[in-house]
This record gives C-alpha cells, sequence and structure tokens, in this order.
C-alpha cells in the first residue's frame, strides 16, 4: 500500500449549489448548502486514502475555528496529519463555492499571505513512495520536491495559476499536470501551449482540460487520452481526484499512459457525485469504469 506524501492548500469549503448564476447586487437563495473539506492537497489525499493508499498531509492552518474543523475531519478521514501545522495570528482558507446546474464551479478563495510562505520541516530520509504537491505553497513544496528529487522519487506539481512563483517546483518536479488556466499562465495562451511548457521545464508533462482529453508531453510525443463521457453534476474537486489517482498509480508501478485513464476514470466517478467529499471513488469503482470501457470498445469494434 503506497504512502503519499500530499503538499500544499489545506482549505475549508463554503459550499452553495445554485439554480441560477446571480446578478450583481442581488440576494440569491441557494438550493442547498454544506462546509466541506477543501484545498488540493487535503482533497487529494483523501482521495488517496478512499483508493486505498496511505497519506500524508502537509502544509499550514490558522489558530482559528475552521482549522480546528479541519483537524478532526483530517484525522476522521484516515489522514496522517503529522505534516500539517498551525500558525498562529494566521487564519485558515477557505472558499466559497458556487455550483451550477449543469454541474460547473465557481470558486472564490481567501488565502492568508503568511500561509503560503510557510516552510515545513520535511523529514531527512524521504521514506514516501511518491509526492504530490500543488502551487499554492511554494516554499513548502519546493522542499518536498527537492527531498523527493534526492531519493528518487516521482513527484507530482498540480500546476494551477499563478505558477510565477512556483517555478522552481515545477522544474525539478518528475511529472507537471497543468489545468487549462495554469497552462495559459505559464506558457500563454493558443495552439503549442505544453510543447512549450515542455521544451522550458525539460519533463513529462500534461494539462486536463475538463471534458476534452487530456493533452499529455512525454518529452519526444505530443498525444491526447480522451475522457470517459460522462453527465457532470458536480466538477468542484475533480482535478484533485485525477492528481491524486495519477500520482498514486505512479507510485503503484504504472506507466504515465496507465495512470491518466486510472485518473480519467477516478475524475470521471467523481463528477456524477453531487457530494464530491462524501463519495470518493474507491479502486474497485476505477477498475469497473476501466472494465467497462474496455468492453464497449470491444463491441464497438
Amino acid at each position: 500500500m503506497p504512502e503519499i506524501l500530499c503538499g500544499g492548500l489545506i482549505a475549508v469549503d463554503l459550499i452553495f449549489e445554485i439554480g441560477d448564476f446571480p446578478a450583481k447586487g442581488t440576494k440569491n437563495r441557494a438550493l442547498s448548502s454544506r462546509m466541506l473539506i477543501g484545498g488540493g492537497a487535503l482533497n487529494s489525499a483523501s482521495t488517496i486514502v478512499g483508493l486505498g493508499g496511505q497519506a500524508v498531509l502537509a502544509g499550514v492552518i490558522g489558530d482559528d475555528i475552521l482549522g480546528n474543523f479541519l483537524r478532526d475531519e483530517i484525522l476522521r478521514c484516515g489522514i496522517n496529519d503529522r505534516l500539517v501545522y498551525t500558525k498562529i495570528g494566521s487564519v485558515t482558507s477557505r472558499s466559497a463555492n458556487l455550483i451550477s446546474p449543469d454541474g460547473e464551479r465557481t470558486i472564490i478563495n481567501h488565502r492568508d499571505d503568511d500561509l503560503a510562505k510557510a516552510e515545513i520541516e520535511i523529514p531527512t530520509e524521504f521514506l514516501f513512495d511518491a509526492a504530490l504537491v500543488d502551487t499554492r505553497l511554494p516554499k513548502a513544496a519546493l522542499q518536498i520536491v527537492e527531498a523527493a528529487r534526492r531519493c528518487g522519487k516521482s513527484v507530482v506539481v498540480d500546476a494551477e495559476a499563478p505558477v510565477a512563483d512556483a517555478i522552481p517546483v515545477l522544474k525539478k518536479a518528475s511529472h507537471v499536470v497543468f489545468s487549462q488556466q495554469g497552462l495559459a499562465d505559464f506558457a500563454g495562451e493558443g495552439g503549442g501551449a505544453l510543447e512549450r511548457a515542455m521544451h522550458q521545464l525539460g519533463g513529462w508533462c500534461a494539462v486536463t482540460r475538463g471534458s476534452l482529453p487530456v493533452l499529455c508531453h512525454d518529452g519526444q510525443n505530443l498525444f491526447e487520452v480522451p475522457v470517459l463521457p460522462v453527465a457532470a453534476v458536480n466538477t468542484l474537486g475533480a482535478g484533485d481526484v485525477w492528481h491524486a489517482a495519477f500520482t498514486l498509480s505512479l507510485a503503484n508501478g504504472q506507466s504515465e499512459i496507465e495512470a491518466v485513464h486510472w485518473a480519467n476514470a477516478a475524475a470521471s466517478f467523481t463528477v456524477t457525485r453531487p457530494l464530491y467529499c462524501e463519495v470518493l471513488p474507491t479502486a474497485a469503482d476505477v477498475s469497473q469504469i476501466l472494465k467497462d470501457k474496455k468492453e464497449k470498445m470491444r463491441h464497438i469494434k
């Protein structure tokens, strides 16, 4: 059972399901609302546990009521929190997430600048099987990447905009996976952006594009990996699930292309569930999705 170190943003998600996007200056009633765990690192860690792996979370929270809520939820999810630090005088990161009827999410996030500057005491001997970091805590992410690479372990970067402060992290990682917004921020808009990114980074990179195929570059070839066609209900956290499944697959010894297929299946499961953090994909769920896909392809042929 691989153990993955997940470093980066730890936050509280305030989720509001809405019937229509609100107009400026109006009051609107949500169809439903919830307070859940959030942030790329925490979402990914909970996904890894759900998929059968072990997760150690690394990041910083504030010394407030939201930080206390997160501590309890982290432990409830079966995540090891020994590298989660509480910064006195800072507020815990939080996001307002508006979920529209088509399943798309709009996020308004607040992150204390002091948390982004935080450093984490990473063990001298990197005993984890792989690492997954995001660009929200660039100093801590660089510590993790350097420690992992010294031991020859895979490190995946969830490259979300803005990426300027995290470029050293991207350059030292073994795998960089951009969101569309992150790729545009790093390499510009238009065709050829991923190739430009690869030439700057010199390693394996990809960009997830929602319902469009994942675009990958292995250093020599540019290729697409199709996603499964599903009716999305809620896309919140789908990218975090994707990165978690991809990293866990690499730690299990799968190739990059196999890991992308696995991650696509995990994300497709997630977007069809209305309550992301309450219904995470299991390894059995992902295997069944891939099996069903193979059967469909066989019948088509």
